[in-house]
């Protein structure tokens, strides 16, 4: 059944209209500056610049959706990276063989699509034994005779770590046959001593990353000053929303290229401490070890450099800055080549066989549901096979590089440079960060941050009770690890022009179309025709950047809640459902000259739904088939009037 609200059809609608026209009683906009007694107070500084004023005094009180994760979900490396290699095997049901399937893409999706196929009930177990129409992967498994005197089962781990990995092992023996296990990697890394007694290195590890990181080349990663910190979320917000101010005065040149309205910066987080203190720990690391000077000798690759040539190194550093800035601990899930080196540094035959089995063709299925589950720090894995203790440089050989996180601005970076009250003429940049959470197996339903966003949330709450206590935050010196880019994001280099424009975004995705209004305000030619579709679950506590965007930001904002409970059957629940009901608008801006339509959020749900209202929308109004729609709005991508940013 179809649950869409319907297009309201109107004097505007084709085939009564043809020729989109403006719709009427839009309310005009004119400006002037904002008053005093109209300042709305904030605990931070707020980027200000001149207000709207309507001709009309009408407003909407309104509705919203699904808040997006600030960072994005991983896609998964090849969850099968041998099923393709694995001889076909077929079920005899009557001698006729059943036929394959084949089903790469489908156990190929990320966790989230994985649980989304299966429901929470069940696991890739299920999946798997479907993969090719008779279980190839399963049947490769001859089962032990658990009768038999000679049968020695596996010892299941007894410790917290591993009852938190929930693998579904089967009847495991000793001596059960693998076969197509993952060959040992390579190690693509040693330490030596430093070359000579007189050779310094000074490390500022929990402030600033190594400068052999090169995110940008040929420019450093700049630490920049944290000028403030505020939560934008109100208590009782299912997830919480911080917002920075970035100091990027003193940013070096890098030839000329600007911060630019609608921009992203990338922000280089590094492990929290308490991670890469357990990891040591984990790994019997001693503790003047950690922090000792060594060369660092690479074979191959970028690593640890980001993005820098492909070729050998050799560089001076720690342990502790390899672990805090170079490799992701918790984001990735674990792979063949990971198990198979813990395995090979397993003494404990129980562990050595279950890792075996987890790098073989019987193991498929259980490494399925394995790497399915939520991410798992690297520490939780090494501490549900206690006995595995592999060498740290074997072990940085098979991590993942920590790589940045993007976050795009949320202010217009002149209008802040120009705000009252700034000292010294600074300058800032601003962005929206929203904390992202994942099970914890350390406690029960206890969770843990993202790398990024539990990054960010640790500065901001160091700033938020420095502030509290009457503390001058300055001399905390908090600082972001950040650099520029090149600002050419799809928002940033489609966002200009006189034209009228249509801001969809949910969540987070709301942040860069703060930018975009503050820069409309500049200018009286341009402040005109700007709409607004904003989703959050709960007006009450979600709605980022209430009262921030103009003193009658109400005439230009439709605020859609997700958990609002319906009170009429053309009330929206989810911004998709708002882009229906304003279909006259949506017709216009996109056929007028120089419009655009703008969407920032989730691509899952949001992303997804908005694309799908808008191909009703030029059905609807104009009169086109579906397929007909879909190439409409395509054509309208290349030309820069519907811009996508989700993720």
């Amino acid at each position: 059944m179809d649950t869409h609200s319907p297009i309201p059809t109107t004097a505007t609608s084709h085939p009564d209209d043809p020729i989109p026209c403006e719709p009427r009683n839009v309310p005009e906009l004119t400006l002037k500056p904002s008053s005093p007694q109209q300042h709305i107070e904030h605990t931070s500084p707020q980027s200000l610049g001149e207000s709207m004023i309507w001709s009309n005094t009408s407003s909407d009180d309104s509705e919203a959706p699904l808040t997006p994760n600030t960072e994005p979900e991983r896609q998964m490396d090849e969850i099968v990276d041998k099923l393709q290699e694995l001889p076909a095997a077929t079920v005899n049901f009557n001698e006729q063989p059943r036929p394959r399937r084949a089903s790469t893409t489908l156990i190929s999706e990320n966790p989230s699509d994985i649980r989304r196929i299966l429901g929470d009930g069940e696991t890739a177990t299920q999946l798997i034994s479907q993969c090719c129409g008779g279980g190839c992967c399963l049947l490769k498994t001859l089962a032990p005779d658990t009768a038999s005197p000679n049968f020695l089962p596996v010892v299941i781990p007894d410790n917290k770590a591993f009852r938190s990995l929930n693998l579904k092992l089967g009847p495991l023996a000793l001596d059960s046959e693998l076969t197509d296990t993952t060959p040992l990697p390579p190690v693509n890394m040693s330490f030596d001593k430093l070359p000579t007694a007189e050779t310094k290195h000074v490390s500022r590890v929990h402030k600033e990353p190594p400068t052999y990181m090169k995110p940008h080349p040929p420019y450093d990663v700049y630490s920049a000053p944290l000028y403030h910190a505020r939560e934008l979320t109100k208590p009782g917000a299912e997830k919480r929303t911080f917002h920075f101010d970035i100091d990027v005065t003193d940013y070096p040149d890098e030839g000329g290229v600007e911060f630019k309205v609608g921009g992203a910066i990338g922000v280089c987080p590094p492990n929290s401490q308490d991670i890469v203190d357990e990891l040591f720990d984990v790994l019997c690391i001693p503790k003047f070890a950690r922090d000792k000077p060594v060369t660092l000798k690479t074979y191959t690759g970028r690593w640890p450099t980001i993005w820098g040539d492909e070729k050998a190194r050799e560089l001076v550093t720690t342990r502790r800055e390899l672990l805090t800035w170079c490799v992701d601990l918790q984001s990735f899930p674990p792979t063949k080549h990971l198990l198979r080196l813990m395995a090979e540094h397993a003494d404990a035959p129980n562990e050595k066989k279950i890792l075996m089995y987890l790098s073989s063709a019987q193991g498929q299925a259980a490494f399925c549901d394995l790497r399915t589950t939520s991410h798992l720090t690297i520490a939780q894995l090494l501490s549900a096979f206690p006995s595995s203790k592999p060498p740290l440089p074997a072990l940085l050989s098979n991590l993942n590089q920590l790589m940045p996180r993007f976050y795009s601005l949320s202010n217009d970076p002149h209008v802040s440079a120009a705000r009252p009250g700034l000292p010294g003429n600074r300058r800032l940049i601003e962005v929206a960060v929203t904390i992202h959470e994942s099970p914890d197996w350390h406690a029960e339903n206890g969770t843990r941050t993202g790398v990024g966003s539990g990054f960010m949330e640790r500065l901001a709450l160091q700033f938020i009770k420095a502030e509290k206590e009457g503390i001058d935050p300055g001399v905390l010196d908090l600082r972001v690890p950040m650099f520029r880019g090149l600002m050419s994001n799809p928002l940033s280099r489609q966002f200009g022009g006189d034209g009228p424009m249509v801001l969809i975004g949910a969540g987070v995705g709301m942040a860069p179309f703060r930018g975009f209004i503050l820069n409309r305000l500049k200018n009286a030619n341009c402040a005109n025709k700007i709409w607004l579709i904003q989703g959050v679950r709960d007006s009450m506590v979600d709605e980022l950047y209430s009262g921030e965007l103009g003193d009658h930001e109400r005439e230009i904002k439709k605020v859609v809640q997700s958990r609002k409970v319906k009170v009429g059957a053309s009330d929206a629940k989810y911004v998709q459902d708002e882009v229906r009901l304003q279909a006259d608008i949506v017709w216009f801006v996109v056929n007028a000259l120089d419009g655009r339509i703008f969407v920032c959020g989730s691509s899952k749900g949001m992303g997804e739904g908005v694309e799908q209202a808008l191909v009703d929308v030029a059905m609807q109004k104009g009169n086109l088939s579906e397929a007909e729609a879909h190439e409409f709005w395509n054509k309208k991508k290349e030309d820069g009037q519907y811009i996508a940013e989700t993720w």
